[in-house]
């Protein structure tokens, strides 16, 4: 009996020791969310998209953003494990969910991850290195890869001085366009005006519209604080820290957005540009400046890439603990080292993924993102409604606040971005289509694969987690 136990307990996969404070969650959180991308890389093709009318983009886009946000920490909240937002909906909803959730996330995950590694190539052009686009991204994988094997403690410490650095970039820039604002500003932002075939033309209620789509896609990521519940002491508070760290992420991103529109001089030539952030800083500051907050942009996407490995390398163990896959891929992924307590079978299959990822072009790498994320709100919508029913959620740290006004709120949301996504034909209709026909196979992957097994299959997570959502 004995011996019997102490197999079943060598052969169960190890679990993460809880070392994490809340504060260390949100800076992980917010290193993988990353305002500063957000805004200086993916922000400078909304503002080029909808000029003036970005400032109202992104203020109607933080509101689309808590409804999505707040549904997500409500399932978060009530299963908080490295599983994600996967685990959690299917806790809501059915073992069904969770395993489509999960499979459908294997095809993105390098994809996320590569288009961030290509971004430290480009604002690293100014300091004239000898190497190629693709060659900067290699080493950076390789680089944080390595890293990623540390312990979360070290990593920890080391994103929260980029974070530190990323933050000071963009409050520099909301600082100088508060100090430099121009008469007449306002009323542009609430009459949006934008650049378009050389032309300075009003922004018209579609534009506006495919920017709030994208702004608010540019402010989401709080959630992934779940990446690193099973790190907390205390992962009961889950629901809490992801509504914090929205909240700093819409303040980052919203405060440059708003100073480069109201501080613009020469506002026509800044939104023309396909580097205005660039373009603004260089009428106040010397050239040396703009050198640093280059550097500053490269270091804010190496933070995101370094602590989207440590997160996302905790979510593909998790996929292995809960059975996804042959029985020697499972026990490979839960193989944790002895003193980092890092995951490092994953880690390895994420560098590699994600090095191959970067022969792709960048608009296939599009294309199979931009559509996940509706169908993620269109799940969290049915989590929220479902838990609530059975009880599994809403009893927990956080709910979701005026239910069922959320969630209802949550199926405009989806319908909107399906429209805003079916009116783009080149890549927004396209992207629902591949996006539904990923979801669809990994449906079936669950029922025609998992479900065969003998005994059928059940999502599982941390043991502690799995007795408290037991217990509800």
């Amino acid at each position: 009996m004995v011996a019997e136990t102490q197999e079943r307990a060598a052969s169960a996969p190890r679990q993460f020791t809880r070392t994490l404070s809340g504060f260390g969650v949100i800076i992980l959180t917010l290193s993988v969310l990353s305002p500063g991308v957000s805004v200086l890389v993916s922000g400078t093709a909304i503002v080029q998209d909808a000029g003036t009318g970005v400032v109202l983009a992104f203020l109607i886009g933080s509101v689309v953003c808590f409804c999505q946000t707040s549904m997500s920490a409500e399932l978060g909240a009530a299963y908080p494990t490295a599983g994600y937002d996967y685990a959690a909906i299917g806790h809501a909803i059915g073992d069904w969910a969770g395993a489509t959730s999960y499979i459908a996330s294997i095809s993105t995950i390098p994809l996320f991850l590569n288009t961030s590694a290509k971004g430290i190539a480009i604002y690293l052009q100014p300091f004239g290195f000898p190497l190629s686009a693709n060659e900067i991204t290699l080493i950076t994988v390789a680089v944080v890869t390595s890293l990623s094997m540390l312990n979360i403690r070290a990593n920890e410490k080391i994103t929260g001085v980029f974070m530190l650095i990323e933050f000071s970039a963009l409050f520099l820039i909301a600082g100088i366009g508060a100090w430099h604002a121009q008469p007449g500003a306002w009323h542009l932002i609430l009459s949006p005006m934008h650049m378009h075939g050389g032309l300075w033309i009003a922004a018209g209620i579609g534009v506006v519209g495919i920017a709030v789509n994208n702004a608010s896609w540019a402010l989401a990521g709080a959630s992934q604080a779940l990446l690193f519940s099973e790190d907390m002491k205390n992962p009961r508070t889950i629901g809490r820290i992801i509504m914090i760290a929205l909240a700093l992420t819409i303040v980052s991103e919203t405060a440059p957005i708003v100073g480069i529109i109201l501080g613009s001089h020469n506002l026509k030539a800044v939104l023309a540009s396909t580097s205005p952030f660039e373009v603004f800083l260089g009428a106040y500051l010397p050239s040396f400046v703009l050198r640093m907050v280059s550097l500053s942009i490269a270091i804010a996407i190496f933070n995101a890439c370094l602590a989207g490995f440590v997160g996302i390398g905790r979510n593909v163990f998790a996929m292995g603990r809960t059975k996804l896959f042959a029985p020697p891929i499972n026990h490979a992924l839960t193989r944790l080292t002895r003193k980092s307590d890092a995951p490092w079978v994953a880690l390895l299959f994420l560098g590699v993924t994600t090095a191959a990822a970067t022969w792709l072009p960048m608009s296939f790498e599009i294309l199979l993102l931009s559509g996940g994320y509706t169908i993620m709100t269109f799940f969290y919508v049915w989590g929220v409604f479902a838990g609530r029913r059975s009880g599994r959620t809403g009893t927990h740290d956080y709910k979701s606040p005026l239910f069922p006004l959320i969630p209802l709120i949550g199926i405009i949301i989806v319908i909107g971005e399906i429209v805003v996504l079916w009116l783009d034909p080149d890549t927004g209709r396209k992207s629902l289509f591949v996006c539904g026909g990923i979801w669809l196979l990994s449906y079936c992957y669950y029922r025609w694969v998992l479900m065969r097994r003998p005994g059928g299959w059940q999502m599982t997570g941390p043991a502690d987690i799995d007795a408290m959502a037991t217990t509800k």
